[in-house]
């Protein structure tokens, strides 16, 4: 099992968290940072706080976190007595880090924070440099595989598994060890059992014929968009999901979208560059949701958009116009679905979307977007509106005054503990598996006042599935963080090694060679690198054809079979001699890469070998004219340079090259000596298991 603190944890830690605040402890300690990645509403708040704690146990933590956030972190510090320091993410956003004072960070949804191109993320970067700290999130695969590197490397070296073969914590993108990333990321007991029932079921209301859904779907068919395919696969998409999500919001996508080219015409009837920025005025959506954002570029692609479209667009609007002052099918099926009254949460995309449903939905409807919040047409403060579905106890006339059916947008899908939901119903479904589990989290979680909770899917119909295909996407996402062995699943890596350790723990161990029989060849090898600052690090890896692996579910096959074996088998010379050269490759090349000759070998990032080029050839002038002290600053930059960086130690390496002279031998005198990085001075070998398809029994 990855190595545990053995600090005794603060008494308001339940005994289920004790794991988790164990192992992210000792990983941030070690390597400066961890990602804790419990699942929603298992106590990530108190776990950090505490973890916290014990890194820094003067200094104020800052904590991180989105905006809709911070009342509930400040309310949970107060509680434990801990002292915080809040930032919104979304400051972060307008160029404005946290303060400068000492003290562990804690970033909170931490996955908001996944795409080094936002001005958050570099924001956020450099001002990490030299803190430890915890990041937060139980959904932190969110599009792509390195979503996760992404968030370490906020506090992490990239090279911090180079000594379990992971060159770079940049190449997780491919197949990389998913026993050595449970060093870094952190998930502790299996607490479903603690956690209500889901029950789950899937609805797909479908428009009668006559209906205008048809001839807005061919209309929006026929729209050009724009000359760059790209974009305009984009912009129909957008229009299709506010086709999905309701009349009302499909007639504010097209008037958005009818207001651009207006714009554009009266202007003259230029082209216009489609920024990034200008699409999302157009969209009026968080990009995280749209699947095809990324084929957009980043400065943006000078397309001249489809004037023609104009008098579609404006013809499609005022249909739209007409269908939204009437209940279409979608709104008819939740009618039915919710008439069984229990506490509901209704989440859609659109904000649009809110004020549809509410007015379609009764009376006594509570909703919240980004935007505002309140009660029917009352306009009412966030957390009042949020409190009539987390809090148990309320004044008299505000519990007479409680609503049943809240209405929101995504804004509520993360953090926020509304334990009082029975239902949660995904009214508008998101093009991210993500979305969906932190949707479902806000009434799954400790403390609910349920044994289960319906969760209820609205399906696109299948016209609409056919365009936008976000059954195949949810479908896809949902697998990706089974890759990196931070899925559910009972072959998770960290499950697996779990049963393994219980299954083994009553039976007494000793170093050595053993052999069991099997239906085809195998081996097992266990051993220790001593690394040169003290620590030591157990690798365990299986091989049953050409290759080395740590593979958990290959190697519990194997010891399965050793579990169930009652005798020894004498292995034949010949194979244990050839295992054991085999053993000896696999040292051989855990010695290469705890020296991070790897690393050397081509992880570095095109910056880093320009500043070494640059120091290299000041090092080599200072020491012909013998100049000591220059020489010892650029000693420490190369010493710098030779080692993995975190993003913002990334970030500030990118400005060597160019630095006045001046500035840059300031900057790296300021630098401290690097600690000696780790390498193994010896490798012990623990045990071999040889697994044979015939053997002499004895």
């Amino acid at each position: 099992m990855p190595p545990v603190a053995q600090d005794v944890p603060p008494a308001w830690l339940r005994t289920d968290q004790r794991l988790s605040f164990a192992r992210a402890l000792a990983a941030a300690r070690r390597y400066g940072g961890a990602l804790l990645a419990d699942g929603v509403g298992t106590g990530k708040t108190f776990i950090g706080l505490a973890v916290a704690a014990a890194l820094q146990p003067e200094r104020a933590v800052h904590v991180v976190a989105p905006a809709a956030l911070l009342q509930q972190w400040r309310t949970v510090a107060a509680r434990l007595g801990a002292e915080i320091r809040l930032h919104s993410q979304e400051t972060l956003s307008r160029g404005r880090p946290p303060g400068p004072e000492p003290g562990p960070l804690l970033l909170d949804e931490s996955h908001r924070l996944r795409t080094p191109s936002t001005r958050r993320y570099a924001t956020l970067a450099p001002w990490c440099v030299g803190r430890r700290g915890l990041l937060l999130s139980a959904t932190p695969v969110v599009n792509r595989l390195d979503d996760v590197s992404h968030q370490l490397m906020l506090l992490v070296r990239d090279d911090a598994l180079r000594w379990a073969g992971v060159a770079s914590l940049r190449t997780l993108d491919s197949p990389a060890p998913a026993g050595a990333l449970a060093e870094l990321v952190v998930t502790g007991e299996d607490r479903s059992h603690l956690l209500p029932a889901a029950r789950e079921r899937a609805l797909r209301p479908e428009e009668p014929e006559g209906s205008p859904f048809e001839t807005m779907r061919e209309g929006i068919l026929a729209l050009a968009l724009s000359t760059d395919p790209a974009i305009a696969a984009l912009l129909r998409g957008v229009l299709f999901q506010a086709l999905a999500s309701s009349p009302l919001a499909v007639r504010e996508a097209l008037h958005r979208y009818g207001a651009l080219l207006q714009h554009a015409r009266d202007a003259g009837g230029t082209a216009k560059a489609m920024s990034r920025h200008a699409i999302r005025r157009i969209v009026g959506a968080e990009p995280d949701q749209l699947v095809l954002w990324p084929l957009v570029a980043q400065d943006g692609n000078a397309a001249e958009l489809a004037f023609e479209d104009l008098d579609a667009v404006a013809r499609l609007e005022r249909i739209a116009r007409l269908w939204s002052a009437q209940a279409d099918a979608k709104v008819i099926a939740l009618r039915a679905a919710i008439a069984e009254r229990k506490p509901t949460l209704v989440f859609t995309q659109a904000t649009a979307t809110v004020e549809y449903l509410r007015q379609r939905l009764g009376r006594r409807v509570a909703w919240c977007t980004g935007q505002a919040s309140g009660l029917d047409a009352t306009p009412m403060p966030r957390d009042a509106v949020l409190d009539w579905f987390r809090k148990s106890t309320l004044a008299t006339d505000r519990v007479a005054a409680r609503p049943g059916l809240l209405i929101a947008t995504d804004v509520a899908a993360e953090g926020l503990d509304l334990p009082l939901v029975e239902r949660v119903v995904h009214y508008d479904l998101p093009w991210t598996a993500v979305r969906l589990d932190q949707r479902s989290g806000r009434a799954l979680r400790l403390g609910s006042r349920h044994t289960d909770v319906e969760v209820i899917r609205l399906m696109p119909s299948p016209a609409l599935e056919a365009v936008l295909h976000l059954q195949d996407v949810l479908t896809r996402k949902t697998i990706l963080p089974d890759r990196l062995g931070l899925g559910t699943a009972p072959a998770a890596p960290w499950r697996l090694r779990a049963r393994i350790a219980a299954r083994w723990g009553a039976h007494s161990a000793a170093p050595g060679i053993a052999s069991i029989s099997g239906a085809a060849p195998g081996v097992v090898a266990g051993f220790r690198l001593h690394l040169a600052d003290g620590s030591g690090c157990d690798l365990v890896r299986a091989r049953v054809a050409a290759e080395w692996t740590d593979d958990p579910v290959l190697i519990a096959g194997l010891l399965e079979l050793a579990h169930g074996e009652q005798r020894a088998l004498v292995p034949p010379t010949r194979r244990t001699a050839a295992a054991m050269r085999s053993v000896a490759a696999l040292v051989r090349k855990a010695l290469r890469s705890s020296h991070g000759r790897d690393f050397l070998a081509g992880a570095r990032p095109a910056s880093v070998r320009r500043a070494m080029r640059r120091l290299l050839s000041l090092a080599r002038e200072a020491a012909e004219n013998r100049n000591q002290m220059r020489l010892a600053a650029l000693e420490r930059g190369l010493a710098m340079l030779r080692r993995g960086h975190t993003a913002g130690e990334a970030r500030l390496v990118e400005r060597w090259p160019e630095l006045p002279l001046p500035t840059l031998l300031a900057t790296l005198g300021k630098l401290p000596r690097e600690p000696s990085q780790g390498a193994a001075t010896r490798i012990e070998l623990i045990g071999v298991l040889l697994v044979e398809p015939g053997g002499i029994l004895r």
